[in-house]
């Protein structure tokens, strides 16, 4: 056993342990690292990243096709998926390279190995050659993420059946044909990247449409629709698979309506569930479905244990694993106590649109007891997007209307997953449909569709 006692262990390095190694590190403190894996985690090897990097290569696709209108003969040779790996994998190496270079550089000592709680200051770290090690610390921090979900009977094997994280860490060429289980945020991401590839992609999703989220309103999900149909992307709804198999080096699929698919692969696109199996030998609280139980201040049910991200039940988000972080580390080394706050957490989808949202929608709004109203503008009149030939989309931000307070908004569109910054800023701040509109806006800017959505709850009806 270590002789060190660290004033933090933090395990696991995905976007929680990487916040909560940065804060820790600007306070000075003594601090150990436990890594089973890549660092980095699932966002940067496996998910949020390499995503984001196969999505910017797909629209780049979509946008060449339009250089014609910018006078530019461009003529794409070849579109090659195994060469986008590469690219993606440097990418990625460097960033990886980079955070190592920085623990290395700070003299943070990282045990490579699968970590468990076995008393509430010691941690065992199991090594890859099957050794052990046990180190102290006043602190511990649970951040190990989350792992793929499965449904209904089918087993991914890495070969025909995949995961997210196969398809994005592992995947060296795109089948001919895809078919995506899931259509929630990851598989429709995927589907567009792919089809956008050139693999013929079917999307198979339980729900009556296409990012069945309760914050994902009737209308984005249409435009999304009407998107995919113009990309050649199939999608049958309100089905599920009945039954599967593998024979002659297809995967062949029966559906609850009867209809027979087959394809090369299969992304099973359907979740995801807390990686915190084996995590303690405490007693660590838990509920029904593997969360780690924590109050307001991410204290778990032993005082000096703290977890964030995945495994705990907030919103799976990467961004909210490093909000969560910064406020445990705050929670254990300040007089200060903080609660966490979820009310303007911002998130964004990557597929055939950006699109993006902060606080209500207006189902949302409504069921809350609000009496509402919005403001509504296409990108097709702004003329930045148009002058970027990115004119599909909209900006709607719902209000109250009686005291015109902002109350959530949806951006469709080029850039939404900046300019929803804006709407979670006003949101934050509580600001009224005329505040927003009397800000002064760069013209022509992106950011001042916001003005021409907020006219008619601000000034008046034009029609």
């Amino acid at each position: 056993m270590s002789s060190v006692m660290y004033d933090l262990i933090v395990i696991g390095t995905g976007p929680g342990g990487y916040e909560a190694i940065m804060t820790a590190l600007r306070m000075k403190l003594n601090i150990a690292v436990i890594e089973k894996d890549k660092l980095g985690g699932n966002c940067l090897n496996r998910a949020c990243i390499p995503t984001k990097y196969y999505r910017a290569g797909a629209h780049f696709l979509e946008k060449s096709s339009k250089a014609d209108n910018y006078g530019i003969d461009l003529q794409i040779k070849d579109v090659s998926f195994s060469k986008a790996k590469e690219g993606k994998d440097r990418a990625i190496g460097f960033l990886r390279k980079s955070f190592a270079q920085l623990l290395k550089a700070k003299k943070v000592p990282v045990y490579k190995g699968k970590g468990t709680v076995i008393d509430k200051n010691r941690v065992k770290v199991l090594k890859e050659d099957g050794s052990e090690e046990v180190i102290e610390g006043k602190y511990i921090l649970i951040a190990t993420g989350s792992v793929p979900s499965s449904v209904g009977g089918i087993v991914p094997d890495g070969e025909y059946i995949l995961t997210t994280e196969d398809f994005m860490e592992d995947l060296q060429q795109l089948p001919e044909n895809l078919v995506v289980i899931g259509g929630g945020v990851a598989g429709c991401e995927i589907a567009y990247i792919s089809a956008l590839y050139g693999a013929k992609v079917t999307v198979i999703e339980i729900k009556d449409r296409l990012l069945p989220i309760p914050s994902v309103p009737q209308e984005v999900s249409k435009l999304l629709q009407r998107k995919f149909k113009k990309h050649g992307i199939d999608f049958k709804l309100g089905v599920y698979v009945k039954e599967y198999k593998i024979e002659n080096g297809k995967v062949r699929f029966i559906l609850s309506d009867g209809t027979e698919i087959s394809a090369d692969k299969a992304l099973l696109s359907v979740g995801r569930k807390p990686n915190t199996s084996d995590i303690d030998t405490v007693g660590l609280e838990k509920d029904e479905r593997g969360f780690l139980k924590v109050n307001e201040y991410l204290q778990t049910s032993i005082e000096n244990i703290y977890a964030c991200g995945d495994v705990v039940n907030s919103p799976m988000l990467a961004h909210v694993a490093s909000y969560e972080a910064r406020i445990a580390i705050k929670n254990m080394f300040s007089e200060k106590k903080e609660r966490v706050d979820y009310s303007v957490l911002p998130w964004a989808i990557f597929t055939a649109f950006e699109i993006a949202h902060v606080g209500l929608s207006e189902d949302e709004a409504k069921e809350k007891g609000y009496e509402t109203v919005s403001g509504y503008y296409p990108f097709t009149y702004n003329e930045k997007a148009v002058d970027e030939l990115e004119s599909d989309g909209f900006v709607r931000l719902v209000f109250d209307k009686k005291t015109e307070q902002i109350l959530g908004g949806t951006v469709v569109g080029i850039e939404a997953s900046e300019l929803i910054h804006i709407v979670a800023y006003a949101l934050k701040n509580k600001m009224t449909a005329t505040q927003i509109h009397e800000f002064i806006y760069f013209h022509p800017s992106l950011s001042e569709i916001f003005l021409f959505a907020t006219y008619d709850v601000a000034v008046g009806k034009l029609f």
